[in-house]
């Protein structure tokens, strides 16, 4: 059964990117351009993965992953924090928000995102 990785952000850029190589490596993807989408759509398709940016209009990344991890049907499914922004605290600050990882996109490769979603997934 093929894997289902819902990605949240709000640059087309990065959400066609991501969709392509995940598609190509064989995974389900589907798309939210904020936190809100993201949330609405968790309340009728549970993906394995959730690939989250956190600057977006609306709703950040951390209120996502707050809310997420907040709810008992939500909380299982791993997150990883994809994000322009790579300070220390910002990376604290979501890995103890319960983030499984944080990749930041300006040093991270396509493959290595894959790389990364198939490690989370395998744990």
């Amino acid at each position: 059964m093929k894997e289902k990785v819902l990605i949240v952000d709000d640059t087309e850029f990065y959400q066609k990117a991501y969709q392509n190589k995940l598609l190509s490596a064989g995974y389900i993807t589907s798309v939210a351009n904020n936190g809100v989408e993201a949330l609405k759509a968790l309340t009728t398709d549970k993906p394995d993965l959730i690939l989250l940016d956190l600057m977006m209009p609306i709703m950040d990344g951390f209120k996502v992953l707050q809310t997420v991890k907040a709810n008992p049907n939500l909380q299982s499914i791993p997150v990883i924090v994809f994000s322009a922004k790579g300070a220390s605290e910002e990376i604290s600050k979501a890995l103890q928000a319960g983030a499984s990882d944080f990749l930041v996109k300006a040093t991270t490769t396509p493959n290595k995102v894959v790389e990364k979603i198939k490690a989370v997934l395998q744990k």
